[in-house]
Formats: C-alpha cells, sequence, structure tokens
C-alpha cells in the first residue's frame, strides 16, 4: 500500500484501515499469507485533483520494485472522473494496481464531529472492494456486498462481506496468483525473451483474458471522439468518390486482406506507443506481471481498433446497399472490365475500412493522452 498527501489523522486511519483489511482477508480468505506493507511516497502528492493514470504509474513501479502481487495507493487528493461525477477508486486489472481517494470519505465533511474510526473503516471497505475488482469480481446487488456498486461514500458504511461464491472465486484466482511466477521457476533464467512471453503468455492466458474483458476494449470507438471522427469521415469520402470505388474493387482479396492485417497490428502498436500507455515500466526486468500487464494493454488496444474496423466495413457494405445500385457502381468501376459483384463491393469495404482504420489512428493519436490512458487502463470509477 502507498500513501501520500495525507494529513495525520488520515494517516492515522489508512493505519487502521490497514488492519482491518488484514484481519477480513485472514478471515475470508485463511489459506493466504497476507501482508501489507506500507510505503510513503512523497511524489503522491495532495491537491485539488489528480489523474488517476498518473498515480496508476506511481503504484505499479513500486509493485514491480517491491515483487508485490497488488497495489493499492492512498491519496488524499480527489480522483478526476471522466464518466461520473465523482470516483472514489479506480482499479486497473491490467496493471494489478488500485487508486484510492480519501477526499470524499471522511465522514466530517457533512458532520462538524470527526469520525476516525467510520473513516478507517470506508477505506478499508474501499480497498477490500477494488482489490475483488483487482481479481475479476463484478458488481452486486446486494448492499450488504464488499462488491456493490457504489455510488456514494455513505454505501461504504453497510458493505461488510465477501459472498460465499465470491469467496470461492477469489480462493480459486489468488491460489493462481500465488503459484510461482514465471521468473520464479526453475529453468526461466535460462529461456530467451521471446520463449519467456510466449510461456508466460499460455500460462497466464485466462488473466490475460480477465483484464482484457475489464477494460471493455469494443467501447473505444464510442468513447474516443476523434478516432471515430477521422475514420467515419474517411469512410464517407471514399464512399462517394467514384476513383475510390475503381481502384478498391479492382484490389485482389488477399492484398487486401494482408494490408487490412497489417494496418490493424501497425495501429494498434502505434496508438500503444504514441499514448504512452506502458510508461510505468522503469525496469526491464523480465517478470510474468510485466508481460501479462503489456499483452492485456495492446491486446484490449488491437480489440478496440478491430471493433472500428468491423464497424467501417459493415457501414460502407450498408451505404452500398442503400444508395447505389449496379448501374452508378458499374459506371464508377470503368476500370474494373467485369459486371460488379457483392464479392466486389466487399472487397471494396475491405479496402475502406483498412484506409479509415488507418486515418483514425492518426486522429486517435490527438486524443487528449490522459483521458485515452485512463480509458485503456482504468477498469471503472468507483
Amino acid at each position: 500500500m502507498l500513501v501520500g498527501g495525507l494529513s495525520d489523522a488520515q494517516r492515522r486511519a489508512v493505519a487502521l484501515a490497514r488492519k482491518l483489511v488484514r484481519d477480513e482477508l485472514r478471515r475470508a480468505l485463511p489459506p493466504f499469507d497476507w501482508r501489507l506493507p506500507s510505503i510513503r511516497r512523497r511524489d503522491v502528492t495532495p491537491g485539488a485533483r489528480v489523474e488517476p493514470v498518473d498515480l496508476l504509474d506511481v503504484g505499479a513501479a513500486e509493485r514491480d520494485l517491491g515483487g508485490w502481487d497488488f497495489a493499492l495507493v492512498v491519496t488524499a487528493a480527489d480522483l478526476r472522473a471522466r464518466f461520473r461525477p465523482f470516483a472514489l477508486g479506480t482499479p486497473s486489472q491490467a496493471l494489478g494496481v488500485a487508486v484510492l481517494s480519501v477526499a470524499r470519505l471522511d465522514p466530517s465533511l457533512r458532520d462538524a464531529t470527526p469520525d476516525p474510526d467510520r473513516l478507517a473503516d470506508r477505506i478499508s471497505t474501499l480497498a477490500l472492494h477494488e482489490l475483488g475488482h483487482l481479481n475479476g469480481l463484478g458488481h452486486r446487488d446486494d448492499p450488504d456486498d464488499l462488491m456493490h456498486d457504489v455510488r456514494a461514500a455513505a454505501d461504504l458504511d453497510g458493505m461488510r462481506t465477501y459472498s460465499a461464491p465470491e469467496i470461492e472465486e477469489l480462493t480459486d484466482e489468488l491460489a493462481d496468483v500465488a503459484d510461482p511466477r514465471m521468473e520464479e521457476r526453475s529453468g526461466a533464467q535460462r529461456l530467451g525473451s521471446a520463449a519467456f512471453t510466449v510461456r508466460t503468455l499460455w500460462s497466464e492466458r485466462a488473466d490475460v483474458g480477465d483484464a482484457v474483458r475489464q477494460i471493455r476494449p469494443w467501447r473505444f470507438p464510442f468513447q474516443f471522439s476523434k478516432l471515430t471522427t477521422a475514420a467515419v469521415s474517411t469512410l464517407v469520402i471514399l464512399v462517394m468518390t467514384a476513383e475510390a470505388w475503381d481502384l478498391g474493387t479492382r484490389q485482389p482479396v488477399g492484398l487486401v486482406l494482408t494490408l487490412s492485417a497489417a494496418v490493424l497490428v501497425i495501429a494498434s502498436v502505434y496508438l500503444v506507443r504514441k499514448q504512452r500507455l506502458m510508461v510505468h515500466r522503469r525496469s526491464r526486468r523480465r517478470s510474468e506481471q510485466r508481460v501479462v500487464a503489456e499483452a492485456s494493454v495492446l491486446l484490449a488496444v488491437g480489440i478496440g481498433m478491430a471493433t472500428t474496423y468491423a464497424l467501417l466495413f459493415v457501414s460502407t457494405l450498408a451505404l452500398a446497399g442503400l444508395l447505389f445500385d449496379r448501374a452508378i457502381l458499374e459506371g464508377w468501376a470503368a476500370t474494373l472490365g467485369e459486371s460488379i459483384a457483392t464479392g466486389h463491393i466487399v472487397v471494396f469495404a475491405s479496402f475502406v475500412a483498412t484506409i479509415g482504420l488507418a486515418v483514425g489512428a492518426l486522429g486517435a493519436s490527438f486524443e487528449e493522452q490522459t483521458y485515452f490512458r485512463h480509458v485503456a487502463l482504468v477498469d471503472e470509477e468507483t
């Protein structure tokens, strides 16, 4: 647990909260040895509002350095929320880190009387809630459940325990976490980088899949306006241009498919680097956690780009069917040398989707970096 920017009273509350968290985890999940070291970081500073992704970077770096399974960053600053009025916490399963803010948890914000025990209870409840998210748990409707969807700080007061199914799910997940990591296994040091990465991804494929599902990358086209605007503008221009039809319908199927795959990969890697989605990595030491985190982020961005490609492809087919008859298309595809068929239209749709995706990736590179990283790394705003 990393703490920073806290007052003396808040630090005392966090210390008590650590004990409450440890006691609850030992009670609910006794097979595991729970240790919650606390480190004070002076770069986790107070302020009116901070970007959660900046603190996720701090937590990920400290987690790698300490060899921890998870890291919780506790700050007194308010977290900047992008999709809700405010955020009490922001988990990132891909990074194994969650950020918690005490800015809205102190009962004295609404009452004149300080209540340090209640503040500690809220911090511990929020920490247990985020730990559940880091291990793949979703929300529950029961207001007594630790995984109840938090809408206000007062909701934390009634959340007490994990349910029996959640404990079973956590036990299975944590048993996998507690296994020796790839770098700790016999013979791992003799593996080359490529072999180490492949073996890690195969062994931890379920964790990669869970992290990607938490990111929900299929929402990217609806969350990144510059990506969508650039891609759709390209589609409209190409669909309404005779020369584009003439060029696109003549392309060999194999060439278009190869170009589509290449653009998808290049666009994904370009955005990961351009938006610095892996900037938290300071050490080049090989580790299972690092491989899983980087693979999860890259795969999520790839799925987001693939979703954009699919939307462009379907939209092109729809527009072609709604707006143009075969006579117009054959006039536009003048050098095709044969009657235009459904196969030619499908090839053209792939051609348009490929060009649109490339331009869309350039547009996405102009998205505010902290916003892009927030969408790609933060699973939810608690």
